[in-house]
């Protein structure tokens, strides 16, 4: 009888144990997990480490492009932000610091790579009244997109950016100058190209620029704009090319005071040009003189396109005597054009506009929402251009080209060009285009 008690007793108490054990797993999975899930998820530590995980432990750039809302430009894209940020962060570990958010009432935190700050993303608490409940609200980049490097070489050179060579789609604007105008057909005056590339803010980007034989040319760089501009030497005119220069610009002067005759100009004018015959039969400055003597004589803005051809701005000061014992000052200021003859070095043209006055083409690059609709360099010297056309969404109607200024996460559209009718985009007197991406914007039709 005592045995069958003591076993009842076991059972009993196995049955109460196994009961408590059922409790305690119905409290722990199905009550208390619940309640901890919610803990933790009214804890922005935890949130925030889950994000800082998921994102940046390791990192996972395409994710973190893909969660910032970035834009691909015409100069870099997805891929190319992911290389970028791969090459900045290799074998660096990222840190997560928390930083204040203000008055939102959010949490703010900054990934590190040592003391650079990369990324930012911000936690939001989307519980109900009486609920915390922290949940990833934004991502921002810090490092790596917004960086631009400018690079100003000449005409027919290769850049590489930080070992990558820059293609023509980098090219933002083509410069060349008034002088084209005076040069024989084929000729070509210094011209001027400027790239641009999207680069990281961490570190200084590393250019180098190499002429059409490969050689490094020497670079001056403005921090302030983060441009570099090949750096150039002046060409020096030789002796019988200086004579030629000053003996010009000193027998036009003496020419125009009756001081010189035909044949001393033909020592320095081609007779065959037009710049000859204007100047015999131009009028004459001052009829009667007592005397005249030159000072202040200089050379400028030499260039030489070729072993038969050169130009140079002469400056220099002609003090003409009149009779009645006065002087009368002339400001001599003029470029000459020179080419090789049988008799030597003559003068075929002659001008005072400034020849070295620069006309620029400025690249402007066309977006319908995230496909290139066209790319259009447009000159300093047109008053307007045509875009691309677009075709607007259903329920929508064209409002015009605009730019877009990004503030964190949030993007604002700033319309740049309204096209007319005609579809022609009509430039403001005195505007200077400037490279830019534009970007199709559209409203609600009525």
């Amino acid at each position: 009888m005592r045995q069958e008690k003591k076993t009842i007793f076991y059972k009993v108490l196995l049955a109460l144990l196994l009961a408590l054990l059922l409790v305690f797993c119905y409290i722990r999975f199905g009550l208390l997990r619940p309640w901890l899930t919610r803990f933790e998820a009214a804890q922005p530590k935890h949130t925030s480490q889950q994000v800082f995980q998921d994102l940046f432990s390791p990192a996972d750039w395409g994710k973190v492009y893909d969660a910032a809302r970035l834009e691909g430009t015409a100069y870099q894209g997805r891929d190319s932000f992911i290389q970028s940020m791969e090459e900045l962060t290799a074998g660096q570990e990222l840190t997560l610091v928390e930083t204040s958010a203000g008055l939102s009432g959010n949490r703010r935190y900054i990934v590190k790579s040592g003391k650079d700050s990369v990324a930012a993303f911000t936690l939001a608490n989307i519980g109900q009244e009486g609920e915390t409940v922290w949940q990833l609200d934004s991502v921002e980049m810090l490092l790596g997109q917004t960086g631009t490097v400018t690079v100003r070489t000449g005409a027919g050179c290769r850049v590489l950016v930080n070992g990558a060579e820059l293609s023509e789609d980098n090219q933002v604007q083509r410069i060349e100058r008034v002088v084209e105008r005076y040069l024989p057909e084929g000729v070509r005056g210094p011209q001027t190209v400027v790239w641009q590339s999207q680069v990281s803010t961490i570190q200084q980007a590393e250019v180098t620029v190499l002429d059409k034989d490969g050689t490094s040319l020497p670079l001056i760089y403005d921090a302030e704009n983060n441009c570099f501009t090949v750096q150039e030497t002046e060409e020096q005119p030789s002796d019988e090319e200086r004579a030629a220069l000053l003996g010009a610009a000193e027998v036009h002067a003496k020419f125009m005071i009756r001081q010189a005759t035909t044949a001393q100009l033909q020592r320095y004018f081609d007779s065959q040009s037009q710049i000859y015959q204007t100047i015999r039969s131009s009028e004459i400055w001052i009829k009667n003189t007592a005397g005249h003597s030159f000072e202040n004589e200089a050379i400028h803005q030499f260039h030489r396109y070729g072993p038969d051809l050169f130009s140079a701005r002469v400056t220099m000061d002609m003090n003409v005597r009149r009779g009645n014992g006065t002087v009368k000052p002339y400001a001599v200021d003029s470029t000459f054009f020179f080419h090789r003859t049988g008799n030597g070095w003559r003068a075929y043209e002659m001008t005072n506009v400034d020849v070295q006055a620069e006309i620029y083409h400025t690249l402007l690059v066309f977006m319908n929402d995230q496909e290139e609709a066209g790319r259009l360099f447009v000159s300093s010297q047109d008053r307007s251009f045509t875009p691309p056309a677009v075709t607007a969404p259903q329920g929508q109607r064209f409002a015009g080209w605009a730019v877009r200024e990004r503030s964190g996460n949030n993007v604002t559209m700033t319309v740049r060009f309204q096209p007319g009718a005609d579809g022609a985009v009509v430039l403001p007197e005195g505007y200077s285009l400037e490279p830019m991406t534009l970007y199709a914007a559209f409203e609600t039709a009525d």
